[in-house]
């Protein structure tokens, strides 16, 4: 009877470490994007490889979304965002595979490019 328990509890954890094994794997992060501004505007500069998905986080909590043929965005800051954090990250699609980068913080600026 012990034998036939071992076997048993041996077989679930044999099935449930296959189950793992074969769970979808953990997604690899892009690094952060590259972003500065300046006169109302920003400029952001990913590694990424053709369509690129941004993810804006403006001051406000609400969140804008870009999409570019390309690793770069350039857009004007809104008015309400002069002056505050912006957050930015991307997203790309690499093999099949889409890429998620970490996120970057910067300041929309209405004087000098920083």
């Amino acid at each position: 009877m012990r034998t036939t328990v071992k076997v048993l509890a041996a077989s679930a954890l044999a099935v449930l470490s296959f189950a793992a094994a074969g769970a979808t794997p953990a997604l690899a992060a892009a690094p952060a994007p590259f972003c500065e501004s300046g006169a109302s505007q920003f400029y952001c500069d990913a590694s990424s490889t053709g369509t690129t998905t941004w993810s804006i986080t403006w001051y406000s909590g609400s969140v804008g979304t870009f999409t570019t043929a390309g690793p770069t965005l350039f857009a004007t800051c809104p008015a309400s965002n002069l002056g505050h954090h912006v957050r930015a990250s991307y997203s790309y699609v690499d093999g099949g595979t889409t890429q998620y980068s970490g996120t970057t913080q910067f300041i929309c600026r209405s004087g000098p490019w920083q």
